[in-house]
């Protein structure tokens, strides 16, 4: 009851893939469609499977993210196109709540257990003229002190890339599948579904790049109601959960700078006296030779914010092209 909708699990599955999504507001439907002056989002697939795409051809991606309360989360990625055979790719997510004390009913304790969650997936996209489809096929599992569940979960995305302006428009369905096995007999878990919108856009002769994505469509109605207390908000406060902006200032086809602020978290987890930023978020990307390096933070609460790191590496390059 601590949470607001209706119990889900497998809620790791939203979390941003990589730094540079995470600083750009945390969800990311629409990558740039320029691929000669904008770096891509390492994982971007793993949003919108339809964002795999040839730009993305050997590229291996590592991110890791400390969050609060000695939690860990890591995902790793390869892409790999194929000609016609359209863009392939593979990935690892894994969520660690670290040891965690238990106790019976009296008290007493008995001893540590261990939880985490982890999911694999495997990607397939194709484009045909100005537009892209892809789909993610997931195993999904989680392990909380030996109780288990597990679930096939396919996000199905769509991309359009306009062939003469900066402009992708981006939609995805996520997190559809069966629930292979829920944790008890009597639980009745919700599997965490989702369709979302989403665009980029960089006017002509703006050396800035604006990020736009809808998301959270298929919520229940009580995730609109306060943390403290039972008051619905306004009509344009619903809305506003619903949205995160981003955006990122291109000061070098090697340097961007990226800031972004997603509303629900921001609306959601902020203390009724102080904010303390929450929903904010920032960071950049740096291009090298055979290197991008992403680094964000992200506010979610009073108590300070959560650094997130992404490193990317080109191995067509790196392995073929040294010389």
């Amino acid at each position: 009851m601590a949470q607001i909708g209706q119990p889900q699990i497998f809620d790791f599955l939203n979390l941003s893939p990589s730094a540079r999504i995470t600083a750009l507001g945390g969800v990311l439907i629409a990558p740039a469609a320029t691929d000669s002056v904008a770096m891509d989002s390492p994982g971007s697939w793993w949003v919108n499977p339809a964002a795999n795409r040839s730009k993305l051809n050997q590229h291996l991606s590592l991110s890791y993210q400390p969050y609060y309360a000695d939690v860990d989360y890591a995902a790793l990625n390869y892409s790999r196109s194929i000609g016609e055979k359209g863009s392939w790719g593979v990935g690892v997510q894994y969520l660690n709540y670290g040891s965690i004390d238990s106790y019976d009913l009296t008290g007493q304790s008995l001893g540590t257990f261990s939880s985490q969650d982890y999911a694999l997936v495997f990607n397939r996209s194709h484009q045909s003229g100005p537009f892209r489809m892809g789909l993610n096929a997931k195993y999904v599992a989680s392990d909380i002190a030996g109780y288990g569940a597990s679930a096939l979960l396919f996000d199905l995305g769509g991309l359009f890339l306009h062939p003469q302006q900066d402009l992708s428009i981006g939609l995805s369905l996520n997190n559809f599948g069966l629930l292979l096995n829920d944790y008890t007999s009597f639980t009745q878990s919700r599997l965490p579904s989702d369709l979302r919108l989403g665009l980029a856009f960089k006017p002509r002769y703006m050396p800035f790049r604006f990020y736009l994505a809808a998301y959270y469509f298929l919520s229940n109605r009580d995730a609109y109601f306060s943390a403290d207390n039972n008051e619905m908000p306004g009509y344009v406060n619903r809305i506003l959960r619903h949205i995160s902006l981003g955006g990122e200032l291109i000061l070098s086809p090697n340097f961007q700078i990226l800031v972004g602020y997603n509303h629900l978290k921001g609306n959601t987890l902020q203390l009724e006296q102080i904010s303390g930023g929450a929903g904010l978020s920032f960071g950049f990307s740096l291009r090298l030779r055979f290197l991008q390096v992403d680094f964000s933070r992200a506010f979610y609460h009073v108590a300070g914010g959560v650094s997130h790191f992404t490193l990317t590496t080109d191995l067509e390059r790196l392995i073929f092209k040294r010389n």
